[in-house]
């Protein structure tokens, strides 16, 4: 529907390589950007590690949609550094720590970025530390106060569950 009406919607694919324990290429057939050309949508691969390049792609995929050319679909390569859920901690039987390593040291998005920024001279690496020690500070004043909150009593079960 979105491409025949020529709706403005952007769909954004993330692939991060990995179903929950499988590599994506094990499990499925074919390119996935192929799914949505097959609906006659304009596809774009982009490297979902570049910020720049996910904003660019996404700003003119973005006007063009404004201008009511239709549907576009951002196929992102990412990567998914940690496990799929919070008990996914031996990765090793599915991809190897050198695999992780790389991805962490080579492509992270926030070290790419800052690095990017500093080369231009937009910044400098003590505005990342700061930066760094500010989110640390407020992530770590977030789970304080969580921990210390009470626990809402039990009569509260069923409230606020259903709109």
């Amino acid at each position: 529907m979105a491409s025949l009406w020529k709706f403005p919607v952007i769909y954004v694919c993330e692939n991060n390589q990995y179903n929950e324990y499988t590599h994506y290429s094990e499990t499925t057939a074919g390119d996935i950007s192929a799914r949505a050309k097959a609906f006659g949508i304009l596809t774009e691969t982009v490297d979902g590690q570049d910020i720049r390049a996910v904003f660019d792609t996404a700003q003119r995929l973005v006007a063009r949609a404004r201008q009511g050319e239709g549907p576009a679909f951002i196929l992102c390569n990412t990567y998914r550094f940690f496990g799929h859920h919070v008990g996914d901690i031996q990765r090793a039987y599915y991809r190897s720590k050198e695999e992780e390593e790389h991805w962490k040291a080579e492509c992270d998005p926030l070290k790419l970025l800052a690095g990017w920024l500093t080369e231009q001279g937009m910044a400098d690496t003590s505005t990342f530390e700061q930066i760094e020690q500010k989110v640390r500070a407020e992530v770590e004043a977030g789970e304080q106060f969580a921990l210390n909150a009470p626990f809402p009593d039990p009569g509260e079960v069923d409230q606020d569950v259903y709109a």
